[in-house]
């Protein structure tokens, strides 16, 4: 009787393990494989910075121009000297560093940082004063 009884376990367990098998093998072939779309991603745009002195600004066009190049001010662009916002019609003339990136072939500035300057130095031209020599 005991041996019976194993017989019939094991027989069960066989079975019970090759039905999940068999199971799980059709449902995968009855999966349709995914149509993959592939897009052209654009690259992350890569954040640059320039220095220079500001030779005009343009607000109609919101066109900042440093030394040769022109870059244009994006509509959340922060411009500031030190912790202070400045306006962008005051930079005329000042040294600025531009944090941009390029979109489309165009320099779109995100920020714009006055330079901060220096004071001017005086020269002073403090004439020692002359000892006599000593004499011995």
């Amino acid at each position: 009787m005991r041996r019976v009884f194993t017989v019939l376990t094991a027989a069960f367990v066989a079975f019970t393990f090759s039905s999940m098998v068999f199971a799980q093998a059709a449902t995968q072939t009855e999966k349709k494989p995914a149509t993959v779309k592939t897009e052209k991603v654009p690259a992350k745009a890569v954040a640059k910075s320039a220095t220079g002195k500001v030779a005009k600004f343009d607000e109609a066009t919101k066109t900042l121009t440093v030394g040769d190049k022109d870059y244009t001010l994006a509509a959340e662009a922060k411009i500031v000297a030190g912790t202070k916002e400045v306006k962008a019609a005051d930079l005329a003339g000042k040294n600025v560093k531009v944090t941009y990136t390029v979109v489309d072939g165009k320099n779109v500035a995100s920020k714009v940082t006055v330079a901060a300057e220096k004071p001017a130095v005086e020269k002073t031209t403090e004439k020692k004063a002359e000892m006599p020599a000593e004499k011995k």
